[in-house]
Parts: C-alpha cells; structure tokens; sequence
C-alpha cells in the first residue's frame, strides 16, 4: 500500500498528462506511426517515446525534415492528431493515479496539469476520463514559448496555483518532463505505466 502522506509535505502537485495519468502515450506515438506509414516510412517507437513532452508541431518540424515529407509541419499535426482522437475512447486513468488524486482532493492539495499536448486534446482526455473531477486547471503547449525540458510549463503550472516551484512535487513519465522539473527546482516523482514510488522523489539538488 502506498503511503501518500508525503504529499502533505508539498503546497502543490503537478501533473504531466500523456503517460502519467492516463494511458494515452501508446497512443501518440500510434498516431505518429500512422502518418508515416501513409507515406511509406516507419518512424521508430524509441524515438517518439523519447520525444514524450515535445509539441506536436516540433516534432512534425523534425519529421519532415528527416523524411523528406512534403506536407506542411501543420498538415502533419493535424493528421497525428485526428489520428489521435480516435482513440480517446480507449484511455483510462491509472488506478494508482486515480487513488493519489482522490487523496489530493480530499487533503485540499492543489493540483494541475502541465503537459506538451494541444489544448483541444487536453479538455478531451480531461472530460472523458473523469480527470476533471479533481483537476481542473492545466498548461498546454500553446501557454509557452519553450517546452519541455525547458522548466517554463511546470513553472507557469505551480504559478498558476499560486504556489512556489520549489515547494511543488511534478509526476512525470517521460526524461523530458523529469530534466524540465530539475531545471525549475521541483522534486520529481516518476511514473511508469501508472505506478509510481514516493520514496523515490527526484530532488533537484542532488538528482535523487
């Protein structure tokens, strides 16, 4: 049994979407398969796991110009997306996840999200798991101008809560999210196919 009474010890937590909460990485990096192979080319899984965190435009940016693809970044994203969407209806929240979010709520702990994703999915994925329940407010891609691992989306998050950085704890999955919480002075928990171990925390000072 997890012992989530360290969460009391933080004004604010911090949440990465994709992968953290919900199991919807899997189906990102899909989608992205998807729009390679209508055009012959087989983008590797290793790659787009690593890329977890990045705007989707960035990444169509980096994709486009590797293959040779002759369609725009924005004709690109909005075919990962669309491809995307398709499968909201198979994401659920991590069980363990749900569990330490019915606990924040109850102890009155801020939360919110900070994620690389487009706005329209994030109030999708939100509504339709039932996240919005606990959380109501995030940071999306479009709120900043550096991403992940860049620290701006989880500093403007913990902000947005009115809270220090540094007294916030950040859940994340992906080596983007987690090196973005060391450059904003913010403990990292990581998460791993919903399961995480808060005796583990990340601190930033001392990369453990």
């Amino acid at each position: 049994m997890v012992n989530l009474s360290v969460l009391k010890g933080y004004e604010g937590l911090i949440f990465d979407l994709d992968g953290t909460l919900v199991n919807s990485m899997q189906f990102h990096i899909r989608a992205w398969q998807e729009v390679g192979e209508k055009r012959g080319v087989s983008i590797p899984t290793d790659y787009l796991a690593a890329n977890g965190g990045r705007p989707s435009i960035l990444i169509a940016g980096e994709l486009a110009e590797k293959y040779g693809f002759r369609d725009s970044f924005e004709t690109l994203q909005r075919e990962k997306t669309a491809n995307y969407v398709r499968h909201i209806p198979e994401l659920y929240v991590y069980p363990d996840m749900k569990a330490l979010m019915e606990y924040a709520a109850y102890n009155s702990i801020p939360m919110i999200i900070g994620t690389g994703t487009l706005r329209s999915n994030v109030e999708a994925v939100m509504k339709y798991t039932g996240i919005d329940k606990y959380i109501t407010a995030f940071i999306c891609s479009d709120q900043v101008r550096r991403h992940k691992p860049a620290p701006d989306t989880f500093i403007l998050a913990a902000e947005t809560i009115g809270k220090n950085p540094a007294d916030c704890l950040v859940f994340e999955d992906a080596p983007l999210g987690i090196e973005s919480a060391r450059r904003g002075g913010m403990d990292c928990c990581v998460v791993k196919d919903g399961h995480f171990d808060l005796g583990e925390i990340i601190h930033p000072d001392s990369g453990r």
